[in-house]
């Protein structure tokens, strides 16, 4: 075993990796014996045949027996399903070329992970294989916890609070996303702006309870109209956008069942609210994006709810 030098000129003692990568498993009794205190797991085997040539007790116990009875078995006839895929993948990446491997992950058990580096080494009998596991659990879970906090953050910033919905920075993602791929498909892209008619009145005369209750049905509504691929976000307090795409010239069907969606009765808290709905919808064209295309559905809807006022208004002077 070669001693590296200092800076200063003097020899350093080698570290215990060299010392592992130096142990054949013979006449090194006393290296074996503190290889044995390690945590770490650590394993040494053929390439070729993949025959265990060492094995530390912490890697021995591991896999539920002694040292002296796993030197000379296969490697894989020890391993589960998803670490023989896992040895597989990594051995594909190991050679001359490519000595060092770190951070390959097994999960062990349930919850448990194991972090491996792993050494390709030339030997007289064909190259070997040197594995350290260090356990790294903790470090995983708090890793899978903070990842899990991430995309929850993100969850809550993409959708509306109150409806679960998408909010208008999810929606401008998706219908843009929907735009790329109906203008590669040839297919039609149908987006139609929602505003509630006569909400603000159930808002102030039930309470803002009520008026997020009814929200929500519209939302279960609109869900319950539309396919699942389609998109429903919610981008104000009583406006809604509905994305979906429809085979080329079918568009009038999607177009009906929105106007339909509030044509049942909503009953809560024992009271039946009137309220309608006044919808804009445009067809996608090449020179719209996201932003232009929800702002023409919008202008859209305002042409439709300026008739619904003059109707509402004759209505009433007739009676």
């Amino acid at each position: 075993m070669s001693r590296q030098m200092s800076a200063a000129g003097r020899a350093l003692e080698p570290g215990p990796e060299d010392a592992v990568i130096a142990f054949d498993g013979a006449g090194a009794a006393p290296l074996s014996e503190v290889l044995d205190l390690l945590s770490e797991r650590i394993v040494r085997y053929r390439l070729n045949d993949l025959v265990v040539l060492y094995c530390n007790r912490a890697w021995a116990l591991a896999n539920g027996s002694e040292p002296e009875l796993l030197i000379g078995r296969p490697l894989d006839t020890m391993l589960t399903p998803s670490e023989k895929e896992g040895m597989v993948r990594q051995l594909s990446r190991l050679g001359p070329d490519t000595p060092l491997l770190h951070g390959h992950l097994t999960l062990v058990g349930p919850d448990g992970w194991t972090e491996w580096t792993d050494r390709y080494l030339p030997g007289p009998d064909g190259p070997h294989v040197l594995a350290v596991g260090r356990d790294v659990s903790e470090r995983r879970r708090a890793e899978l916890r903070l990842r899990a906090s991430e995309e929850r953050y993100r969850e809550l910033a993409l959708h509306d609070g109150l409806t679960g919905l998408a909010n208008r920075r999810l929606l401008d993602e998706l219908l843009t996303a929907a735009l790329a791929r109906t203008r590669q498909s040839g297919t039609d892209l149908l987006v139609s702006y929602l505003d509630l008619d006569g909400f603000k009145a159930i808002n102030d005369d039930h309470g803002h309870a009520v008026g997020d209750a009814l929200l929500e049905e519209v939302s279960q509504r609109l869900r319950a109209t539309v396919r699942g691929a389609d998109v429903v976000a919610r981008v104000g307090g009583d406006e809604f956008v509905v994305v979906q795409e429809c085979p080329v010239g079918q568009t009038s069907r999607p177009s009906a069942r929105l106007a339909d969606v509030m044509t049942a009765p909503i009953v809560l808290g024992g009271a039946t609210l009137e309220c309608g709905v006044s919808i804009g919808s445009i067809l996608a064209l090449p020179e719209h994006d996201a932003g232009t295309l929800i702002d023409a559905a919008d202008a859209a809807m305002y042409l439709t709810k300026r008739r619904h006022r003059r109707s509402s208004t004759g209505r009433a002077r007739l009676e």
